[in-house]
């Protein structure tokens, strides 16, 4: 009885119908060395390694996601940027922000900025009906709403919880893409990543996260 009540009350969230813009689909890459004009991507949480130069602009050499954590474009939980490509700086000066350090650089002949847009990525609750992907940010210490299974996951279980179980993302948060799979006959708890799953029977359909 629970799980159909909860099953009808994401059918009801679906057909009230809240808007959302695109959000990316593809994570940023190590640096904007390749990127035409601009890009939208997302930087995972606590991005780590990886070298910047200057403090806004940044040689397009240093590490996306370790500037956009820099300049304040994303929080330690991740989230989705814009990248835009500008020309060369006659220097780049190193400054610490956010819990960066960068270091200053001399002339270089191309350059990139960043805008966070986070506001453009939904919020994770459950799957929406119908959907085969979701993209959608988990805020910092989303450890709350009930999961079953162990992955494959039922897909009305909390995909933040089931996130943090699955390891794709950490209890800080971040963006996750969600792909709908199909149901199993059974599906058995556990414990990961500070999070208990529950077991349950078989259930019309499932949730798995992309890894890539």
């Amino acid at each position: 009885m629970k799980k159909f009540l909860k099953a009808a009350a994401v059918a009801l969230s679906v057909c009230v119908g809240f808007a959302f813009p695109a959000a990316a689909q593809e994570a940023c890459p190590t640096n904007a060395l390749g990127i035409q004009g601009g890009l939208q991507c997302y930087c995972p949480a606590n991005p780590v390694g990886g070298s910047v130069w200057g403090s806004g602009p940044y040689t397009s050499d240093s590490n996306i996601c370790r500037a956009a954590l820099h300049s304040g474009a994303i929080s330690s939980g991740g989230g989705v940027v814009s990248v835009t490509m500008m020309g060369g700086l006659a220097s780049y000066p190193g400054s610490t922000s956010n819990g960066i350090s960068t270091s200053s650089w001399g002339s270089y002949n191309s350059s990139f900025s960043l805008t966070g847009m986070v506001a453009q990525m939904p919020s994770c609750g459950t799957m929406p009906g119908g959907s085969e992907v979701h993209e959608c940010s988990c805020p910092d210490g989303a450890t709350s709403g009930s999961v079953w299974g162990s992955g494959p996951y039922t897909n009305d279980s909390s995909i933040c919880a089931a996130a943090i179980h699955s390891g794709v993302i950490s209890i800080a948060g971040g963006p996750v893409r969600v792909l709908a799979a199909p149901g199993l006959q059974s599906y058995r708890g556990s414990a990961w990543n500070g999070i208990t799953t529950s077991n349950y029977g078989a259930w019309s359909g499932s949730i798995i996260f992309d890894r890539n």
